[in-house]
């Protein structure tokens, strides 16, 4: 299964190229930087930002990003987003208290540890060459850079493990304070009071974003396969309302495969929304034609599907290669019987007998041609399935 290029990632990637521009652009704006070197900043930036595509396209390969090597990228553009308008305002807070913690905050709850660091760090140094500021300003910033993606990507462990934050946000809030008087005293050899009201402040809004807007955020990226598993197969989805404009029958066909397909897969404890979301768009190919397993992989893949599901579309029919897992096994004998079913009219099978006996044949021949020897499928598995698809009753009609 090749990758290929998809438009709602390629978006994506626009609009925070164009967020990059945008933000640099105001922050030079506001400085009234000289033509050469407000191009040579927007080089930088540009330079920047092709790194950064190369970082999270890495990353999603690996899949890094999400648990999904499909993801669209669309909530790592709102945490960019979120983090360059921070830096956009801290450009008018006073030197040594810009809130700049906050940006691996946000960073780390829509994308990783590792994209936060480097998005930081350039938006600390970015913000220091457009503005002028202090060597050790920087310092202090890239440092709270530092810590807080460093907090933030430990942070995710202890919401993965509904465990309290209290102590990761008392550490965040002491940082935000002593940071910023330090590297002021260093600089100015005095302390003003308005330092410890501006960190107070900031502390404050760390540790609000920590408690709430982190661990919720935090808990929708790593739900983001499962919600778009229930979601794609809603009858609101886009790509649902077209199957269903392009054939009733094709439609009516996806819908019995996928409820099917995802109460085999309870039977013997595979992934229900897995076998549910691919039984659903199995011969999705078909809206396109010939070849039936291309066209489907080209769709599912244009609307940044699954990468599980990809793949048990990808083996449609076991036409290139076999089912390679037990959801895919699965999907493949449920279509195939209901294929088969359909073929018949009501009235035969409106006999039980005539219903057991397509299922055992059916089932049957696919288990000894053994296309499901490389699934993962074992024979008491299979028994199961068959078992329940023969007392099911009234399913098919």
């Amino acid at each position: 299964m090749n990758d290929r290029l998809v438009i709602k990632r390629v978006w994506n990637h626009v609009c925070m190229f164009i967020v990059t521009i945008m933000v640099t652009l105001l922050l030079c704006a506001k400085r009234q930087i000289l033509l050469d070197q407000f191009l040579g900043i927007v080089c930088i930036a540009v330079i920047w930002f092709v790194l950064f595509l190369f970082l999270i396209e890495h990353d999603r390969a690996e899949g890094l990003i999400c648990h999904n090597r499909e993801t669209d990228f669309r909530k790592i553009l709102y945490g960019y987003t979120s983090a360059a308008i921070v830096v956009f305002l801290a450009a008018y807070f006073p030197e040594f208290v810009k809130p700049l913690m906050l940006v691996p905050l946000l960073i780390v709850a829509f994308g990783s540890e590792r994209l936060a660091l480097i998005t930081g760090i350039f938006w600390d140094a970015m913000l220091c060459l457009v503005l002028g500021l202090h060597s050790q300003e920087l310092v202090l910033y890239c440092l709270m850079t530092i810590f807080g993606a460093i907090l933030a990507g430990t942070a995710e462990e202890a919401v993965k493990r509904e465990k309290t934050l209290i102590w990761y946000e008392v550490l965040l809030f002491c940082l935000s304070i002593m940071l910023p008087i330090t590297f002021y005293y260093l600089t100015y050899q005095e302390v003003h009071f308005k330092l410890l009201l501006w960190g107070l402040f900031e502390g404050a809004i760390s540790v609000l974003w920590m408690q709430f807007g982190f661990r919720h955020f935090s808990r929708l990226r790593e739900q983001e396969v499962n919600d778009i598993l229930t979601d794609i197969i809603d009858d609101t989805y886009p790509l649902v309302r077209e199957l269903s404009s392009f054939s009733k029958q094709e439609y009516q066909h996806a819908r019995r495969v996928s409820e099917l397909a995802a109460k085999c897969a309870k039977v013997v404890g595979a992934d229900e929304k897995t076998c549910a979301a691919a039984g659903f768009y199995y011969r999705i190919g078909i809206m396109e034609g010939e070849p039936l397993t291309q066209s489907g992989i080209r769709i599912v893949q244009e609307h940044c599907f699954p990468e599980d599901v990809i793949r048990i579309i990808s083996e449609y029919d076991g036409e290139t290669v076999p089912p390679s897992s037990i959801e895919s096994a699965i999907v493949h004998m449920v279509n195939g019987l209901v294929k088969k079913i359909e073929v018949f009219d009501s009235y035969t099978m409106a006999s039980e007998w005539n219903q057991d006996m397509v299922i055992y044949q059916t089932l049957n021949e696919y288990s000894a041609s053994g296309i499901y020897d490389q699934s993962g499928l074992g024979m008491n598995m299979f028994l199961k399935i068959r078992e329940y698809l023969v007392n099911e009753e009234n399913f098919f009609f």
